[in-house]
């Protein structure tokens, strides 16, 4: 039995495919393990939408290149290898060879052979057995991947080169997924593809998200939550949340900017005036709906009048949860041949701003949770109080926790926590 060091980096959509390969590894007599020291082979699920996720990708193929010898493998795998592909092997001599997404079903049989390949990308890709075998990495939550790929082409966007065009799975795929996770005693299921709103369009002609999601209701999962939502298909969500009872009231719907010149930049294809308009509606229809968006500051030609229209936006709308990236020049999109790019010093500063009037509207939004109970999803154990867990309008890694000082609980449930305090981005609260 070969020993496998596996580490997996990037968003949920790697997550996924690193929990179908670990599946496959353990059925192939592959032991994974903790420390690599104990491996003969280190395995690296790599990101690179932007440069900050490749240069940790890097590091960490380095790092455990120095802890290679006496016959071991490094051998790595993911959007690095789809980005770059050949250009990678004389850059990084150490790794003994790239696997591509498509290629991934057959790397545990090249895992056995005394011999791999350099660079291999070819192959059949995941099919439904391997969505129906993987191994999630939380005991409550998973998620769920229901395309591949995205056709949008924003001019800053990487994705399209990675990961391809939209490619969705079937609704009848999908269901049986969820329906065996939840069997599986998965609690809350969360739906992520590059755009969640475009899916289906490839299969069904028409975007299908909330026929998929009044599908997935009939799963038995307790929670079901939906991620990137592009805001041009957002408005026909109402009717899945106005019908299901189990999604939660929480929606991620990145804009990335609100100036419509910057908008028609960045291939956003909507103006500030519609951008508004989506918002208003939902907020007007889904009144108990938190919103989450992701913002970009510093694209090219983003003017101090441009970057000042978005800060009042984000003043007027409010959002419960905002994440913010500084624009980032990525090889092979077209914004990476513009000129007027605005100073590194720049995008710093704005970012500083827009976190800092991001966390006086969280201030004031979590004001009015004290002393009142929210349902609290506990998931985990922490030294220093009882519990942690989430409310429904918060999602895992990217939004903020409640911590519980206080109660009976088990891991897994969901219990009525009265919140007794808050921090930035945080919930204090007991179980009475």
């Amino acid at each position: 039995m070969k020993r496998v060091y596996f580490v997996s980096l990037g968003c949920p959509k790697n997550l996924v495919d690193s929990e179908i390969l670990s599946a496959l590894l353990y059925e192939a007599d592959f032991e994974i393990v903790a420390n690599p020291e104990e491996a003969e082979i280190f395995l690296i699920s790599t990101c690179a939408f932007i440069k900050p996720a490749i240069e940790e990708s890097i590091e960490v193929i380095l790092e455990l290149a120095q802890k290679k010898h006496s016959g071991k493998k490094l051998v790595v795998i993911g959007c690095l290898v789809e980005r770059y592909k050949e250009k990678l092997i004389p850059l990084l001599p150490e790794v003994d060879a790239w696997f591509g997404f498509k290629a991934l079903p057959s790397l545990c049989r090249w895992l056995k052979q005394p011999f791999l390949p350099h660079l291999l990308l070819g192959g059949s890709g995941w099919q439904q057995e391997h969505y129906l075998k993987r191994i999630p990495s939380n005991p409550f939550t998973a998620y769920v991947k229901i395309a591949e790929g995205c056709s949008n082409h924003c001019t800053f966007c990487t994705i399209p080169t990675i990961r391809g065009r939209l490619k969705s799975r079937t609704i009848e795929d999908i269901y049986e997924e969820v329906k065996l996770l939840v069997a599986q005693g998965i609690k809350e299921v969360i739906l992520v593809a590059q755009e969640t709103t475009a899916y289906g369009i490839d299969i069904y002609g028409r975007p299908c998200l909330s026929k998929l999601i009044q599908q997935l209701e009939k799963t038995g999962a307790t929670w079901l939550r939906v991620l990137y939502a592009h805001p041009r298909r957002a408005l026909p969500l109402i009717e899945a949340f106005s019908s299901c009872e189990h999604l939660t009231p929480y929606l991620d719907i990145p804009i990335q900017h609100i100036d419509t010149q910057v908008l028609k930049a960045m291939g956003r294809g909507m103006t500030q005036k519609e951008i508004r308009q989506t918002l208003v509606q939902l907020r007007k229809e889904l009144p108990e709906v938190k919103l989450r968006t992701t913002i970009m500051v510093g694209f090219p030609n983003e003017t101090q009048a441009a970057f000042k229209k978005l800060l009042s936006f984000l003043k007027e709308i409010e959002f419960d949860h905002l994440g913010v990236f500084k624009y980032s020049p990525e090889e092979g999109t077209q914004a990476f041949k513009w000129e007027d790019r605005v100073p590194e010093g720049m995008k710093e500063q704005r970012y500083q701003e827009v976190m800092e009037l991001q966390k006086q509207i969280v201030r004031k939004k979590h004001r009015n949770y004290i002393d009142k109970e929210q349902p609290v999803f506990i998931e985990k154990l922490e030294e220093d109080c009882v519990g942690m867990g989430r409310t429904p309008w918060q999602a895992p890694e990217i939004d903020g926790q409640v911590y519980i000082t206080k109660g009976a609980f088990s891991l897994g449930e969901i219990k009525k926590v009265k919140i007794t305090d808050a921090n930035d981005y945080d919930l204090i609260g007991v179980i009475d």
